[in-house]
């Protein structure tokens, strides 16, 4: 028996853990598992935040040798299969973020008000402001709502309009 480890074993000895989750994660939807789908799938599932086109080109290794097209291709790609959620910001910028991140998200977000600042763009989540109460009334027949949101617009402690105290920036 050689002492040698071959590079299949050294693979699975020190798997690179963001890129062997986007590998798993692609077999299992019996998909061609091709280098730029695990390099944007891996950047996604390592984001904290829905991420812009942009923010995961500069997510992937410069190595990567992946063009902003392909990432295009691959994001499209990940959104038609439903593994991807694909929004757009108030900034009219798309943003992408695993489906089963946004529904932990809107979960955790389902009972609280956020503040968004209109100068930097950023929002912070306002623990102690009770979202609106449902506008049961309102609804037009047929209809049924399942939560309400609040959002206040303005400027930011950063920005310039006074304390934020108790307040701390939305991971959304």
């Amino acid at each position: 028996m050689s002492t040698h480890a071959t590079r299949d074993d050294l693979a699975t000895q020190q798997p690179d853990a963001p890129d062997a989750a986007a590998r798993t994660r692609l077999r299992g939807l019996g998909s061609r598992v091709t280098e730029p789908r695990v390099r944007v799938l891996a950047a996604l599932m390592q984001g904290a935040e829905p991420l812009s086109h942009q923010a995961v080109c500069d997510a992937l290794p410069e190595d990567a040798g992946i063009d902003r097209v392909t990432v295009y291709r691959v994001l499209d790609w990940l959104v038609a299969g439903g593994v991807v959620h694909k929004t757009a910001g108030a900034d009219r910028v798309f943003r992408f973020s695993l489906a089963e991140h946004d529904a932990a998200r809107e979960a955790a977000h389902r009972s609280h008000s956020h503040f968004h600042c209109t100068h930097c763009g950023r929002d912070f989540c306002l623990e102690a402001a009770e979202p609106p109460a449902m506008p049961k009334a309102a609804l037009p027949a047929g209809f049924a709502a399942d939560h309400a949101e609040l959002t206040i617009k303005g400027c930011c402690a950063d920005c310039g309009a006074g304390s934020q105290q108790g307040n701390a920036p939305c991971p959304k």
